[in-house]
């Protein structure tokens, strides 16, 4: 055993073993992710065994307590050795500032025509009161239920804002926005008929979150038949269900007016110019998570299927984030290691329900986090550790979308606080602020704390959770770091499970392209 401590030992001076891979099972097998190359390999368990120890514990002597024979200790140890060589593994280069960064540097350059999608608030109230949304008076770092609602005049200026910084020749995306925005459909029409006027030649789609309970045969129609337009419903299911949190402020429930609302928009839909424009139904998930409640919701949208074209993305119930300790890597939870506990890392309580259906040809709410997947699917991949590091899931702030507050301020996207905006319809990008607060101080937060993590050139994690008091400041996203590891612990696992039991759908990954 000695004879190999030197070699695994010599992996420290890249930091230490526990931001060097991950090890990870499904119900039949067992694997383990190389960060520095994101090289996934399977394993016999004794592999898994000793890898399992190194990445939790990051200690040599620990070995010694795996209940192995020596000799298989042994053989097991010569296999991940050999590998070490042979394909470049457990050698990803530590942080720093000079090696993070990537299509974040050009900052205006980047931005002078990269802008690509325009999201707007168009007013900040809401008809209904949902208990858990995000948006409510008890969550100060979002937005809340005011009184204020976006001008014309300011609706005009973020439009001309993302004309005059967009390409001409590419397609742009305008998305409506609230509060609920079909309380404001007098503004919705008016931006929609300036933008056929002014930019008759720019190719631009429409999307639009409502929850359908104000939907008429007017508004109906007209949304139908502007082109390009999706509409994402906020709906939780059947009756029952969708009742329990998405009601109005007296308290009643909102389902009958949601689904004679959605009818209504489907009855027009299907006589449209977007007939083919798959809808979305934006659900979100409480306790209990029982398989009653995930039948009763299957059977709900699959008796929708003959009236549209849609998908269900699901969501669990959302907090607010508050400071909290950093956890030494040493003393996380997840980094307990006991020996042959070799059970898949299976949080979510839809999963194992969900496998179990995926033969079932009526099964409507399919639910595997598509996204999820397909950043296992599409990770970064080299023969030889990767030489840089991106931020995280950072966009450009501005470029990839801007969300316009009601008032006219920029924010990064409709996900972030409100405490520090990155410009505004009247003077444009603030690119000091921009460079000062969303690259160089968030460049100095990564450093200190995702140069520890195995998940760094996986994780999609922004700026969302990032924010103290007009500032950068990680320890509101501590929650959200552990969380994440746990996320992706477990796509690595659904997604090899998926692989074996159902290729199919890890094949049709292929036919997705990424923005």
């Amino acid at each position: 055993m000695e004879k190999y401590r030197p070699i695994i030992e010599s992996v420290k001076a890249n930091g230490n073993w526990f931001r060097q891979g991950k090890t990870f099972c499904t119900s039949n097998s067992f694997f383990f992710l190389d960060t520095g190359t994101g090289k996934i390999f399977r394993v016999n368990e004794n592999v898994f065994r000793v890898l399992d120890c190194l990445f939790k514990t990051n200690d040599f002597d620990n070995l010694y307590k795996i209940r192995l024979p020596k000799s298989d200790l042994e053989a097991a140890l010569e296999e991940i050795c050999e590998a070490m060589k042979s394909e470049s593994l457990f050698a990803a280069p530590p942080l720093s500032t000079s090696n993070i960064g990537g299509r974040h540097a050009n900052l205006k350059e980047n931005l002078a025509e990269g802008m690509r999608s325009l999201t707007l608030e168009l007013t900040e109230q809401c008809n209904l009161r949902c208990k858990y949304c995000l948006y409510g008076d008890t969550n100060k770092d979002y937005r809340f239920f005011g009184k204020k609602e976006m001008s014309y005049d300011t609706a005009r200026k973020a439009i001309d804002f993302l004309m005059s910084h967009s390409k001409h020749d590419e397609k742009v995306y305008v998305g409506f926005y609230g509060g609920e925005p079909l309380l404001r459909f007098p503004l919705i029409k008016q931006i929609v008929r300036y933008i056929k006027d002014t930019y008759p030649s720019r190719t631009v789609d429409y999307s639009m979150t409502t929850n359908m309970t104000l939907m008429t045969e007017e508004i109906a129609d007209f949304l139908a038949n502007i082109e390009g337009m999706s509409v994402v419903v906020s709906m939780d299911g059947p009756e029952q269900i969708h009742n329990k949190n998405r009601v109005f402020p007296d308290g009643t429930g909102s389902f009958s007016y949601a689904i004679k609302g959605l009818r209504t928009y489907l009855k027009a839909k299907k006589q449209s110019i977007n007939k083919d424009i798959p809808m979305m139904f934006s659900t979100v998930l409480d306790q209990p998570y029982d398989t009653t409640k995930f039948e009763l919701m299957n059977t709900f949208f699959d008796s929708l299927r003959e009236e549209c074209s849609f998908s269900v993305l699901v969501s669990y119930v959302s907090s607010t984030t508050q400071p909290e300790r950093y956890v030494d890597i040493n003393s996380r939870p997840e980094n307990r290691w006991n020996d042959n506990n070799n059970t898949p890392e299976m949080y979510d309580p839809l999963i194992s329900w969900t496998l179990n259906n995926l033969n079932d040809k009526n099964f409507s709410m399919s639910y595997f986090r598509r996204g999820a997947l397909l950043e296992i699917h599409y990770r970064r991949i080299s023969d030889k550790p990767f030489d840089s590091y991106t931020l995280n899931g950072c966009c450009v702030p501005g470029g990839r979308r801007l969300y316009v507050t009601t008032d006219g301020n920029f924010l990064p996207c409709e996900r972030i606080g409100t405490q520090l905006p990155i410009g505004n319809v009247d003077d444009g990008f603030d690119f000091e602020h921009i460079q000062k607060n969303y690259i160089d101080d968030f460049i100095e937060q990564e450093v200190k704390y995702c140069g520890e993590c195995w998940a760094v050139n996986l994780c999609s994690n922004c700026y969302m959770d990032c924010f103290g008091d007009n500032h950068i400041d990680f320890s509101y996203r501590h929650k959200l770091c552990r969380n994440t590891r746990s996320r992706i612990s477990e796509s690595l696992s659904i997604y090899h499970e998926i692989m074996d039991r159902y290729p199919e759908i890890i094949y049709d990954l292929n036919d997705i392209q990424l923005e």
